[in-house]
C-alpha cells in the first residue's frame, strides 16, 4: 500500500495498493466522508498518470475508505478546489474537473466501486470512470443547489448525456436524494450489486477484466471517446488495420479452438508503434 506523502492528515490521503495488475486507488478522508482537498487532488492525478504508464496494470479501481465513496468536495477547502485555476495540474480549471479529466485520459480500463455517501462532486468523480458499480447502501444525490454553487462544467455535461435534460434539471434543482434502484433506472451507475456481495462481486469482475485483452479494451475505448468527432474515422480504420496482426488476436483464437483461457500479452506499454499512430488522430 503506497500513501501520500502529507504531515497534514486532515487534508485527507490517497491509497494506492497494486496486486495482480489491479490498482486499487482509495480515496481516504474518512472524517470528511471523503470529502476532496485540494491535497488530494493533486495526489490523485499524480497516481493516475503512474498507474496508466505502470506496465504491471492492467485495470484501475477508483473507491473511497470506511464504506463510504465520496461527499464531494471538502467545503472548508472549496475555495481552493473550485476557485483557484492557477493550482499546478489544474489546467486552468476548478481542481475536481482537473481529476475528472485525469480519469478520462486514463487509457486502462478504471471503474469506480461507489458505497454508501456518493453526494455533489463525488457522482462526478466516480463517473468519470468507465463504469460506475455501486452497493445496494449507496446514497446518492446532486447537491450544489444547497451551497449556492454551480456544479462542475463537466460533471454538468455528463449528467444531462447520461439522464436527460428533465432528469438532470431534477436533480441539480432539487438537490434531492434518489434511491439506488431509482440511480440505475437513470443511468447514473452502470451496475448496483447487493451490499452483502458487493466486496466479493469488485474483485472478481476486476480480475476478469484484467484477464481480457488490453489491446481490445485499448482500441474501443480509444473509439468509443473519439466517436461523433473527426478523428473517429481515422483511428477506426487504423485500429481495424492492426487487429489481425495483433498478439492478442491470434492467442485469443487459438485459446478459443484449443478450448483453454487465454493469456493475452499485449500491454498498452509496450504497444508504443500502435499507440503513437492512434494518437495522432
Amino acid at each position: 500500500m503506497i500513501e501520500t506523502e502529507t504531515s497534514e492528515t486532515h487534508q485527507g490521503t490517497i491509497l494506492v495498493d497494486i496486486d495482480q495488475g489491479i490498482a486499487s486507488v482509495i480515496i481516504n478522508h474518512p472524517s470528511k466522508l471523503n470529502a476532496f482537498t485540494s491535497t488530494m487532488c493533486h495526489s490523485l492525478i499524480s497516481y493516475l498518470q503512474a498507474l496508466d504508464s505502470d506496465p504491471n496494470v492492467r485495470v484501475i479501481a477508483l473507491q473511497g475508505a470506511g464504506g463510504n465513496f465520496s461527499a464531494g468536495a471538502d467545503i472548508t477547502n472549496v475555495e481552493q478546489l473550485l476557485f483557484s485555476g492557477s493550482n499546478s495540474d489544474s489546467n486552468g480549471i476548478d481542481l475536481l474537473s482537473a481529476v475528472d479529466e485525469s480519469i478520462t485520459n486514463v487509457q486502462k480500463p478504471i471503474f469506480s466501486f461507489v458505497q454508501g455517501i456518493c453526494m455533489g462532486g463525488g457522482w462526478q468523480i466516480a463517473s468519470a470512470a468507465d463504469a460506475i458499480i455501486a452497493s445496494s447502501d449507496t446514497r446518492l444525490a446532486i447537491t450544489p443547489s444547497k451551497l449556492g454553487i454551480i456544479y462542475p462544467r463537466a460533471g454538468l455535461e455528463r449528467l444531462k448525456r447520461y439522464v436527460g435534460e428533465s432528469r438532470a434539471n431534477y436533480l441539480l434543482m432539487t438537490a434531492k436524494e434518489i434511491t439506488i434502484e431509482k440511480a440505475e433506472a437513470w443511468n447514473l451507475v452502470a451496475e448496483t450489486v447487493d451490499a452483502s456481495i458487493f466486496e466479493k462481486y469488485r474483485n472478481r469482475l476486476l480480475r476478469s477484466v484484467a484477464s481480457r485483452s488490453q489491446f481490445s479494451i485499448f482500441a474501443m475505448k480509444k473509439l468509443m471517446q473519439l466517436e461523433g468527432t473527426t478523428h473517429y474515422c481515422d483511428a477506426w480504420e487504423k485500429l481495424w488495420s492492426a487487429v489481425q496482426t495483433n498478439e492478442d488476436f491470434v492467442e485469443g483464437r487459438s485459446a478459443f479452438m484449443e478450448t483453454r483461457p487465454p493469456e493475452f500479452d499485449w500491454n498498452i506499454n509496450n504497444g508504443s508503434r500502435l499507440l503513437s499512430r492512434t494518437t495522432e488522430v
